[in-house]
């Protein structure tokens, strides 16, 4: 078992070093920084739970806690980084530092011992429950709240994405939050550091799903500044693509079209996904999905209120208006309407 972690480790810093003279940028040093300390987290886990510790006793009760409040910062940053690849490090994204100092008070009279001492202490019952333990549980804590942060950042901007970046992060943020329920678990239940080793395994996923999208387009992160760093689009320029947007709506009806997308818009339009994007989430102030949804839901009311459709199924109705399933149909005609399909055609007596 030790073997195959510390091969996972060894695995874990090849691809560290290759993401970091990649490409230059905070999107691809951040990843690497944290693929760096996930390999010296392994490594740390082998060293502690074997004699190794007895042979190399200066380094025994570092870097654990200091490593678990910096994952989420730093693949707060690589996230960020990559839907907004002009972003750069402020004064401000100190304040993700403050639980690194708030944990290393927790412990830092544990820290400063010797090592006897702190050998001493670990093995102490009540030591450990009443002051590691609440260091353990603020390390958990703080890589959950990064996750659902990570994965509420992804369903923000998953409208400026196309699927290979939005399957890459949605990979990470799931795997990332899979793996801190797990390790928060483990902190709860488990009888000894020892029953680590399947978060550390489990963990490597996340490398495995960096290595997958490279082997698929080995050129994916340096072009995504390429792809998704828009060039200067002014307001006229948003007017003008909002303008084309309503006409195509209003005379090829294209929101009919079940699996419309931002990227089959431009494509009509002739213009870039991402300008398309820029001008939902600056401009019109609304999102592509509720947009497509909302001149759905006009479409789908006035075939409630027709006679000519008092015979047809909601079900149907939904399908003419585009929508691929009755759930999302009651969810967007509630949303638009707050009232039901049902209800409306009730009251518009048909």
């Amino acid at each position: 078992m030790y073997l195959a972690l510390f091969i996972q480790a060894l695995f874990t810093l090849f691809i560290a070093g290759g993401l970091f003279f990649y490409a230059n940028g905070l999107k691809n040093r951040s990843l690497a920084v944290y693929a760096v300390l996930f390999c010296l987290e392994i490594c740390y886990f082998i060293y502690g739970t074997t004699n190794i510790s007895l042979a190399v006793p200066e380094i025994y009760g570092f870097f654990y806690h200091s490593a678990g409040v910096l994952y989420g910062p730093l693949l707060w940053f690589h996230f960020k980084t990559t839907v907004q690849p002009k972003t750069k490090l402020t004064t401000k994204d100190l304040l993700h530092l403050i639980p690194l100092v708030i944990i290393n008070l927790m412990l830092i009279d544990y820290t400063l011992s010797s090592f006897e001492r702190k050998y001493e202490l670990s093995h102490d019952v009540n030591f450990f429950m009443e002051r590691i333990m609440p260091a353990n549980y603020f390390r958990a804590a703080h890589q959950l709240v990064y996750a659902v942060f990570l994965i509420f950042f992804v369903k923000k901007n998953k409208e400026k994405l196309n699927t290979n970046v939005l399957f890459y992060l949605s990979g990470i943020a799931l795997i990332f939050i899979i793996a801190n329920i797990v390790i928060s678990l483990f902190t709860l239940f488990a009888n000894s550091w020892l029953d680590f080793k399947w978060y550390y395994i489990f963990s490597n996923l996340f490398i495995f799903i960096i290595v997958f999208v490279l082997y698929r387009d080995p050129q994916f992160f340096k072009t995504f500044k390429a792809k998704y760093q828009s060039s200067s689009l002014s307001v006229q320029e948003m007017k003008t693509i909002r303008q084309q947007l309503e006409k195509l709506f209003s005379k090829e009806k294209s929101y009919l079209q079940n699996n419309l997308s931002v990227d089959q818009l431009a494509e009509k339009l002739q213009t870039k996904s991402q300008y398309i994007s820029r001008t939902f989430s600056e401009h019109i102030k609304e999102n592509f999905n509720d947009y497509v949804n909302k001149h759905r839901i006009v479409f789908a009311k006035q075939l409630l209120k027709d006679e000519k459709f008092k015979h047809y199924k909601i079900e149907v109705i939904a399908e003419e208006a585009g929508f691929n399933n009755k759930v999302t149909f009651y969810k967007a005609f509630s949303k638009f309407t707050n009232t039901t399909p049902s209800k409306f055609r009730k009251e518009n007596n048909v």
